[in-house]
């Protein structure tokens, strides 16, 4: 079985398909997919292409963050903000 996006769950839940106590357990049991929360960003190659940079964490497995990771994250996200745009469109 597949994890259902935040969006769906909430979805469900502003439906009443599933009250307030469900939605928390199914995001406690891992059901839920954490979702990205920052808007993808964007940085252009050489060639005229544009990628998307990204931190990860080889081998978390399910792990939950510590709080050097989430620290490691958000100074990460804040360098990637200074070089990169949400815009897709060649300069």
């Amino acid at each position: 079985m597949g994890k259902l996006s935040e969006g769906q769950a909430k979805d469900l839940l502003d439906k009443g398909v599933i009250d307030k106590s469900t939605y928390q357990k199914m995001e406690n049991d891992g059901i839920i997919s954490a979702g990205r929360g920052v808007k993808r960003r964007y940085i252009q190659t050489a060639d005229g292409n544009f990628v998307s940079p990204m931190l990860y964490f080889s081998g978390l497995k399910g792990a939950k963050y510590s709080d050097d990771m989430k620290k490691l994250k958000t100074e990460v996200n804040q360098v990637i903000e200074k070089f990169t745009t949400t815009n897709t469109e060649s300069k």
